[in-house]
């Protein structure tokens, strides 16, 4: 994908192209710091923690010098899941001993709006864990380093080109809804529901308005699909007795040890602190 000023534009990969410190980095060793961040998200319920996560990670990026744009992509996209999150936390769970306000069913508590705002901040910091390792480390040396890990090397190929590709089936899908736009094609599912007001009838009918897309771009991803294993096959992909080069090479230097080691006792002193904490 690539930022523009007129918004974002899909490409073919969630890389960026630069040379950061964290772009320079042993995979092995970025792999390690977003596996450390993901639990540390995962473990520890405390919203001043998952903020200092956040701008952690924000840092991590920013001294990469990846742009502000990308950043803010990211943001865009768990916008809605994020509000989802905080809007219907405290309804799925009126516990809590300091009721703040009741209505009905509803019961908005200290308890439950602090553990809304975790929640809420939970999502982003996961998410930003994950790409720092996607948008700092390019495809040869993101399978290199999963198969240097012990991944076979089929396994560490599909995984990449499954990320490669999901923007490029989101960009497919956006062409092939405005193609039928223009076609007449009503994707709003209002002249199927008729008068009624009913969500539930309402949410099927626009459901079933997009089956003729849903229909063309499994045909296109097929045929993608289809080229895609037809190149890797001319290749030599999974000729027997063939034994497999690489292109490109890992080693670690000096800075990678000390990132490893910075990760660990990080992950070791997050650990401690919650255990005197809790």
């Amino acid at each position: 994908m690539r930022t523009t000023r007129k918004g974002m534009t899909m490409d073919a990969d969630l890389y960026v192209p630069g040379d950061g410190w964290l772009h320079r980095a042993d995979p092995r060793v970025k792999f390690a710091l977003s596996l450390a961040l993901l639990v540390m998200c995962l473990i520890w319920r405390n919203w001043a923690f998952m903020l200092s996560m956040l701008a952690l990670e924000h840092i991590l990026l920013a001294t990469d010098r990846v742009p502000a744009e990308r950043i803010a992509w990211v943001w865009r996209t768990l916008a809605m899941l994020i509000t989802l999150i905080v809007v219907l936390w405290p309804i799925f769970d009126p516990s809590g001993g300091h009721e703040i306000w009741r209505w009905g069913i509803l019961r908005l508590t200290r308890e439950n709006l602090v553990m809304a705002a975790v929640m809420g901040l939970r999502i982003p910091a996961l998410g930003f864990a994950c790409f720092l390792t996607l948008f700092t480390t390019s495809q040869p040396r993101l399978i290199r380093g999963l198969v240097a890990l012990g991944m076979p090397y089929r396994a560490g190929l599909t995984l990449a080109t499954s990320l490669r590709y999901i923007p490029v089936f989101f960009r497919i899908f956006q062409s092939v809804s405005a193609a039928q736009r223009a076609r007449g094609l009503d994707l709003n599912g209002r002249s199927a529901v008729g008068g009624a007001h009913n969500p539930f009838s309402a949410l099927v009918a626009r459901f079933k308005s997009y089956l003729p897309v849903i229909v063309a771009v499994l045909i296109r991803a097929y045929r993608m699909s289809q080229g895609v294993g037809w190149a890797m096959e001319s290749r030599g992909l999974g000729m027997p007795g063939v034994a497999r080069t690489y292109r490109v090479s890992l080693r670690m230097r000096p800075a990678d040890w000390l990132l490893l080691a910075l990760t660990v006792a990080g992950a070791i002193g997050v650990a401690a602190a919650m255990i005197m904490i809790g």
